[in-house]
């Protein structure tokens, strides 16, 4: 029996088919032209819509092949759905165009709905497609039998021969095919005939009756000349799907059907011949495996048998050893706690020794003795030799005794006493500080820290310690790092530093009496400084009865005093941070503590909190005095903003940085309030004057001719004598009321003054004074004065003064001889006097249009007034001056 003819006996001998599959046309099916159908033979329609007809009305054996082989194990699929045009004059036609098969278009084939929905060939689309572009498909309704589990149960039994050969196929230890190979190899060697060389022979014949085009690379089963070639000619009916034509149709379907069955034999024929040329190997491996699981049987058991055997010798040695050791081990633990009671009872006898240093006030003994025991504690004998020497003929390491509860008493108590030591050396190093900061300031009077900041100087006494001085320092700050005391210290120190500065205002404040020295004044009493409210507060009511020297020189020792103590507490700063920071770094092992307790040794904030409060109690000490300031000659008032500026910037030069604002917002206020109650004061004094004035000639001192010629010089350059006022180094001056007012100035001469001279010479004119000539003049030189010191900011204020000063007396003075029809009255009075006066004011009002204008080439701010103004108040000067030459002109000649 040849090769080929074994080959076909074997694919017949696998087959095993129960009859031939039959279409089964459902009741009430519609016909081909009903809207169920699945497409028309004039229209165009799709491969897939085909064979979805075909399959939807063939029973389901006649959709199963009628063989199982290795390949039905998995499903295959005969070919991909494709788009397809039939027509009448051919069986099974297709679109031939240039791009069939292509996927450039479409994953799912030509003409397929992607291709119309996706727009991938008529770029040009405006639109979505229509309805006409997308026919719609009428499905057909899918109704199942009244009898279809009776149907189902027939089918179960007709597939169930197919299933059991698929059964048996699917193990490969019971192939049909494997064991006839087998069974051929033991023949042949029986024959000695080479059975591979037979199996080679006949392989070529077996593929020879496959078409070679299956075995090419661009095999395409939706190209329709290889669908074509497919079929060999074999004509499918597909075009007439008549019942007439169903018997055809089936013998052609099972004509091609067996044709590529034996195409799928022969293929897998040679399959299975490749497998068996290593047939021998992988049965030579089945058969070993029953070998390798006895032998894994046996192995087990084995182990079964050692693990028996080791059980008895532990049981037998190793656990007599164990229990020997823990006889071992629970002796040593005895000792152990034996050792741990003495350590205990070390502890308390050594905290009694604490007890009775501390009594003795044996501080440094006592501090050392602690941190001894605080070792002895911890177990911890390494660094400390005290432990070491305790404990030297202990044989085991010492225990941490930390967790135990009776010892939490004994901790407690010594860790209260190293806190009461350290608050104990927290008040020498605060006490020791204190003294040197009153000492300092008792040293220095006002008048040195005056000169020292009016001139600029730094003497840097403030960082000038004696020797035994810093070396007491730096033994406290041993001391307190030893008991871990340092920082709070440093907060005593902050907190007892605020207190004394705080002291500093409550010395210099007026008292009422000897006795009332020792009560306690709160300057922060909100209701003794409302902004000057008169409430009936005792201390309130001190302050407003002082007079301006008195308040002054309160002002005065208040700020050096405190200027003076703010200096020694910066030395204090850079004395305690260098002696602190040298002991933190002399510790060998410092902690996390010590290196975040570097910030927290520098005063400074503590400094600035100082300067905080004194500039918020002295502003309002000064609020409560803001209405009699008001009051203040100029002199007075320039001297109280002198010092209150210098102990501001001097602050700020201190500490850096601008603390706060308020004093300096009373302070601006205050001058704010001094400008605005100028004019008022100004216009009752000229026109009292004026009132009394008899214009008659008025001695001038010298000292009011020296007043007119600084104010010439001021359209140049400030005098000097006006600038000197701000020298807080020099005494007050007292030749006047202290009210602003001046004395009043005798109406007649004395013989004694007969001499002087009774005209003033501005320039190189010269005018006969009056007396409320000399007051105009003074009270110009006033403002002018408080122009030159006062910040450029009140310019405009003190300029609309000057001017309404000059206006005020020319009004004034017109009006006191002018009757209602604007004519001259006949009152005695010497009008020459009257005139040469405003022909001196009108020179002034040049004066005082050049010196500003000078004062605002200096300030970017300041805009003097236009000459127009000034102009304007010449001419009112010219036309009174006319008025007085025309009353006292002679009468013209007949």
């Amino acid at each position: 029996m040849s090769i080929n003819e074994a080959s076909q006996n074997k694919g017949q001998e696998l087959r095993k088919v129960g009859g031939r599959p039959t279409i089964v046309v459902p009741e009430g099916s519609p016909s081909r032209n009903s809207d169920a159908a699945s497409f028309t033979i004039e229209g165009d329609t799709s491969l897939n819509d085909d064979l979805l007809s075909m399959s939807g009305s063939v029973t389901p054996r006649a959709r199963r092949s009628s063989r199982m082989s290795l390949d039905s194990i998995t499903p295959r699929r005969s070919f991909d759905s494709r788009t397809i045009s039939v027509a009448n004059s051919r069986s099974f036609g297709f679109e031939n165009e240039t791009h069939s098969g292509s996927m450039d278009f479409s994953p799912l084939g030509n003409n397929s709905v992607y291709e119309i929905v996706m727009n991938t060939r008529r770029k040009n689309w405006l639109n979505y497609p229509t309805i006409a572009d997308i026919p719609p498909v009428s499905l057909s309704k899918n109704d199942l039998d009244d009898h279809w589990k009776t149907h189902v149960r027939d089918y179960v039994e007709n597939i169930k021969g197919e299933y059991q050969i698929f059964q048996s196929t699917n193990n490969i230890r019971n192939m049909n095919q494997m064991e006839q190979l087998k069974e051929l190899r033991e023949e042949d060697n029986k024959n000695k005939e080479p059975f591979e060389e037979t199996l080679r022979q006949g392989d070529s014949d077996l593929i020879s009756n496959i078409p070679s085009f299956y075995f090419s690379d661009r095999f395409q089963l939706d190209n329709p000349r290889t669908f074509h070639k497919v079929l060999d000619a074999i004509d499918l009916f597909l075009t007439k799907l008549d019942m007439k034509k169903q018997t055809q149709r089936e013998e052609a379907f099972f004509e091609l059907r067996d044709k590529l069955n034996d195409y799928l034999d022969i293929v897998e024929t040679l399959l299975v011949t490749e497998i068996s040329k290593s047939s021998h190997k992988f049965f030579h491996a089945l058969s070993e495996v029953d070998n390798i699981q006895k032998r894994a049987y046996d192995t087990i058991s084995e182990l079964k048998d050692l693990t028996q055997n080791i059980r008895t010798i532990d049981e037998e040695n190793i656990q007599k050893k164990i229990l020997h050791l823990e006889m071992i081990f629970k002796r040593k633990n005895v000792e152990k706690l034996e050792q741990g009671l003495l350590q205990a009872k070390l502890v308390l006898s050594k905290t009694d020794e604490c007890k009775e240093l501390y009594k003795e006030d044996k501080f440094d003994s006592c501090l050392e003795l602690i941190k001894s025991i605080d070792h002895l504690i911890k177990g911890d004998d390494t660094n400390n030799e005290d432990v070491q020497i305790w404990t030297r003929s202990w044989p085991y390491k010492l225990t941490n005794l930390k967790m135990i509860p009776a010892l939490s008493v004994t901790r407690e108590f010594l860790t209260n006493m190293k806190i009461e030591i350290g608050g104990k050396f927290s008040l020498q190093l605060s006490n020791l500080l204190i003294d040197d900061l009153k000492s300092f300031c008792e040293a220095i009077k006002p008048k040195e820290t005056l000169y020292r900041i009016q001139n600029g100087s730094n003497d840097r006494k403030q960082t000038v310690f004696t020797d035994k001085f810093s070396a007491e320092i730096d033994e406290l700050i041993v001391k307190l790092n030893r008991c871990e005391e340092l920082t709070s210290a440093f907060d005593l120190y902050r907190e007892r530093s605020i207190a004394e500065l705080k002291t500093v205002i409550k010395i210099y404040l007026p008292m009422e009496n000897a006795y009332s020295a020792d009560k306690d004044v709160n300057i922060n009493d909100e209701k003794q400084y409302n902004n000057g409210s008169t409430s009936g507060s005792k201390l309130s009511r001190l302050i407003k009865e002082q007079t301006p020297a008195e308040f002054q020189s309160m002002l005065v020792n208040i700020f050096t005093h405190a200027l003076e103590a703010l200096r020694r507490l910066y030395g204090h700063q850079k004395l305690l941070l260098d002696i602190s920071l040298n002991e933190l770094a002399s510790v060998k092992s410092p902690n996390e503590n010590q290196h975040n307790m570097i910030t927290q040794l520098d005063i400074r904030t503590s400094i600035n909190e100082i300067i905080r409060i004194i500039q918020l109690r002295t502003g309002k000490i000064i609020a409560v005095r803001r209405e009699l300031n008001l009051s203040l000659r100029y002199d007075y008032f320039l001297k109280f903003y002198a010092i209150c500026v210098l102990f501001i910037q001097e602050c700020e030069i201190l500490s850096g940085e601008f603390l706060t604002k308020y004093l300096s917002n009373v302070l601006a206020s205050q001058i704010k309030h001094y400008a605005n109650a100028q004019s008022s004061k100004n216009y009752r004094n000229i026109k009292k004057k004026i009132d009394v004035e008899k214009w008659v000639p008025y001695i001038v001192d010298s000292s009011i001719q020296s007043d007119v010629n600084d104010i010439i010089s001021s359209i140049d350059i400030d005098p000097l004598r006006w600038t000197a006022i701000l020298d807080m180094t020099q005494g007050f001056h007292t030749s006047k009321n202290l009210d602003g007012n001046e004395d009043k100035r005798k109406d007649e001469v004395d013989e004694a003054s007969q001499g002087h001279r009774k005209s003033i010479v501005v320039g190189d004119k010269t005018f006969v004074a009056s007396s409320s000539l000399l007051t105009a003049i003074e009270t110009i030189k006033e403002l002018m004065v408080l122009s030159t010191n006062l910040p450029s900011i009140y310019l405009p204020n003190f300029e609309k003064l000057c001017y309404d000063v000059l206006q005020y007396y020319n009004s004034s003075a017109m009006a006191s001889v002018t009757q209602l029809g604007n004519s001259l009255l006949k009152t005695g009075k010497n009008l020459s006097i009257m005139g040469e006066s405003l022909d001196c004011l009108a020179e002034f009002v040049i004066i005082v249009q050049r010196f500003y204008q000078r004062l605002s080439n200096s300030s970017k701010d300041f805009e003097p007034f236009g000459p127009s103004h000034y102009t304007s108040l010449l001419d009112q000067y010219q036309a009174s001056s006319n008025k007085i030459y025309m009353a006292n002109a002679p009468p013209p000649p007949v």
